[in-house]
C-alpha cells in the first residue's frame, strides 16, 4: 500500500497537533511518556491521513502542479483502456499526461500546439517546431496574393516600395538569400506578435524570428528558415528534413549528470553544515552512506562535490577489505575517490576517478550502479559495473559488468594489454581492440559510439548522441540503451515521441527529432 506521505514532517504532524490541544498543565507534568503516546497515536493518524490522500490522488491520473500525491503508475494502464490511450512514454509522468491530456489532443489533432505539447509531455523535452512545406522552395505563381505579414508576426503591413523591402516579405517564395541581412533568432517581447517562448533548463526565453529571407547565421539549426529543394531521402536527424511531409522538432539535449543548477559543495572528513544542507549523512554499523537529499524524488538535482577524497587510509597504501564500505547515492565526485581500505559502492554517481587498493578476488571493492566514471582502478581486487559508462580506462584485477559502455581498455594491471584473467562482461560495448583474455564476453558489441561530449564534467558528457548504432542504443539486456543513462530513458524518449506523434499527424507526415545544441544559446 502507498500510503506513505512525500512531506517528511508527515510522521509528527498529528502528533504535535494532539500534544499541542491538551492543557498546558498535563504537558508541564509529562516526563515524555504523554508525548511518546501521542506519537505513537499521531504516526497511525498520519498513516491513515496518507492512505486517504492517497486514494483521492488514485482518482485522478494526471500529474499534480501543487506538490500533492500522484496517482501509483500501476494504475495508469487501467485509466488508459478507459479512454483507449495507447501508452508509448517510458516515464511515469509523460504517461500520466498521456492519459490526463487524451481528449484535448484529440480535439486539435494535426495542429502544432498539440504536436508541441506531445513532445513535451512525453519526451519531458523543450522544442522548437517547424513544419517541412515551410523549407521547400516553390515556383512563384502570378496574381497570388500574398499572406498579410502580421501572420507572420509583425505588428503592420510590410510597405510594398521601395524593392529592397518590399523583397523582405516573409511571404514571398525567395529561394536565393539576400546577404544583406543575417537570418537567426532575436530577443523578443512577450508581447510581440511574432513572440516564441521556450523553457531551456528553468530559464523562460522570449524570441523570435528575424529576416525570413536574409542569410541563415547558424544553417540546419532551429533558427534556420532559408528555403531548400525537396530531400527525398528517408528523413532522421540528419537528413530528409526539407519536405512537405516532415515536421522538424528541434530538441535541447540533455544535460546528464551535469545538470547547470546543481548545487556544489567541498569535501571535508567532518562534515560542514553546508554539507549537511544537501546530502545525507547515515551510518548503518560498517557501512557510511552520503546520500543526495533529492536523489529518489521527482525533483532530482545532482550536488557536486569538490576536492579530493581520502578513505581507510593506511601507512602501506593497502587495507582490509572489510574494514569499512562507504557509499555514495546521487551525486559527482568532480576530484579522486581514493580508499586505501575497505569498499566503495556508487549509485546514481558521476566520477572522475575511484581508486580502491584493497585486496579481494571474491567480493566487490568497487561496486557502480548507473554510474559516469572516467577512470576506475582497483588492481588487486573486483570491480562491479551495471549500467555503467567508463570514459577511459578501467583497471581491475576482476571486471564483472552489464550493460555498460567502456570507451577505453579493460587491463588488470598498468601494461597495455594484460586483460582480466577472469570476469565477465554481458551486453556491453568494448572498444575493437579489446583482448578477451580469461573473461568471459557475452552479447557485446564493439560498434562506434558518439556522445555529445566526452570531457568530464561537461555538460552532456556520455549521453548518446543518435549516430551511435542500435546495436548500442538498444543493446541493453531489456531493449534500453547502454551505459549510465540506462534509466533516463534518453534514447527511448525521442522514439515515443515520433512514435506518438504517428496518432495525431495528418496522414503520410512524419515527425522528426532533431537534437539541436544552439538552443542552449536562445536568446532572451
Amino acid at each position: 500500500m502507498s500510503s506513505q506521505s512525500k512531506d517528511k514532517t508527515a510522521p509528527h504532524r498529528a502528533a504535535d497537533t494532539l500534544y499541542q490541544i491538551v492543557p498546558s498543565l498535563y504537558r508541564y507534568k509529562d516526563t515524555g511518556d504523554l508525548e511518546k503516546y501521542f506519537k505513537g497515536s499521531g504516526h497511525l493518524l498520519d498513516q491513515l491521513h496518507a492512505t486517504l490522500e492517497q486514494r483521492l490522488a488514485d482518482a485522478f491520473p494526471d500529474n499534480p502542479i501543487d506538490g500533492s500525491p500522484a496517482c501509483q503508475e500501476w494504475l495508469i494502464p487501467y485509466f488508459a483502456e478507459l479512454l483507449d490511450v495507447r501508452l508509448v512514454s517510458p516515464l511515469a509522468a509523460g504517461r500520466r499526461d498521456e492519459v490526463a491530456k487524451a481528449v484535448r489532443w484529440r480535439q486539435g489533432k494535426g495542429t502544432l500546439r498539440v504536436t508541441e505539447e506531445i513532445a513535451e509531455s512525453v519526451g519531458q523535452f523543450e522544442v522548437v517546431i517547424q513544419e517541412g512545406w515551410t523549407r521547400v522552395a516553390i515556383t512563384p505563381r502570378l496574381n497570388l496574393p500574398l499572406t498579410p505579414t502580421k501572420s507572420y508576426g509583425y505588428r503592420e503591413n510590410a510597405p510594398q516600395t521601395p524593392p529592397s523591402i518590399a523583397a523582405r516579405h516573409p511571404g514571398l517564395p525567395a529561394v536565393t538569400v539576400d546577404f544583406r541581412c543575417p537570418s537567426g533568432a532575436v530577443e523578443a517581447d512577450s508581447y510581440h506578435p511574432g513572440a516564441q517562448q521556450s523553457r531551456v533548463d528553468g530559464d523562460t526565453h522570449d524570441w523570435r524570428q528575424s529576416s525570413f529571407h536574409g542569410a541563415p547565421c547558424y544553417p540546419a539549426h532551429y533558427e534556420d528558415r532559408s528555403l531548400r529543394t525537396v530531400d527525398l531521402r528517408c528523413a532522421d536527424w540528419r537528413v530528409g528534413h526539407y519536405h512537405p511531409d516532415t515536421v522538424l522538432l528541434y530538441a535541447v539535449p540533455s544535460a546528464g549528470w551535469f545538470h547547470p543548477d546543481a548545487r556544489r559543495v567541498s569535501w571535508a572528513a567532518d562534515p560542514g553544515i553546508a554539507f549537511l544542507e544537501l546530502i545525507d549523512v547515515i551510518e548503518e554499523g560498517n557501512l557510511t552512506i552520503y546520500r543526495n537529499k533529492t536523489c529518489g524524488t521527482d525533483n532530482f538535482v545532482p550536488v557536486n562535490i569538490s576536492r579530493v577524497i581520502k578513505l581507510g587510509q593506511v601507512a602501506d597504501g593497502v587495507g582490509d577489505a572489510d574494514f569499512h564500505t562507504w557509499r555514495f547515492e546521487g551525486v559527482n565526485l568532480l576530484h579522486t575517490l581514493e580508499a586505501d581500505s575497505g569498499r566503495v559502492e556508487l549509485i546514481d554517481c558521476a566520477a572522475r576517478k575511484v581508486e580502491v587498493h584493497s585486496i579481494d578476488y571474491e567480493q566487490p571493492v568497487i561496486t557502480a550502479h548507473s554510474c559516469l566514471i572516467k577512470n576506475i582502478q582497483a588492481a588487486r581486487g573486483v570491480t562491479q559495473l551495471e549500467y555503467c559508462t567508463v570514459l577511459d580506462t578501467t583497471l581491475s584485477e576482476v571486471v564483472r559488468a552489464s550493460d555498460c559502455i567502456f570507451l577505453g581498455r579493460i587491463r588488470k594491471h598498468h601494461l597495455p594489454s594484460a586483460p582480466p584473467d577472469s570476469g565477465c562482461v554481458r551486453y556491453s560495448r568494448v572498444i575493437k581492440s579489446q583482448a578477451q583474455g580469461g573473461m568471459r564476453l557475452s552479447h557485446v558489441t564493439r560498434s562506434r559510439v558518439e556522445m555529445f561530449s566526452l570531457l568530464f564534467a561537461e555538460r552532456g558528457c556520455g549521453v548518446l548522441h543518435p549516430a551511435t548504432p542500435q546495436a548500442v542504443r538498444h543493446g541493453a539486456e531489456d531493449g534500453g540503451e547502454m551505459g549510465a543513462y540506462h534509466d533516463f530513458y534518453l534514447s527511448l524518449l525521442a522514439e515515443a515521441v515520433v512514435d506518438k506523434l504517428q496518432d495525431y499527424l495528418p496522414l503520410g507526415v512524419q515527425a522528426v527529432m532533431i537534437p539541436d545544441e544552439r538552443m542552449l544559446a536562445m536568446p532572451g
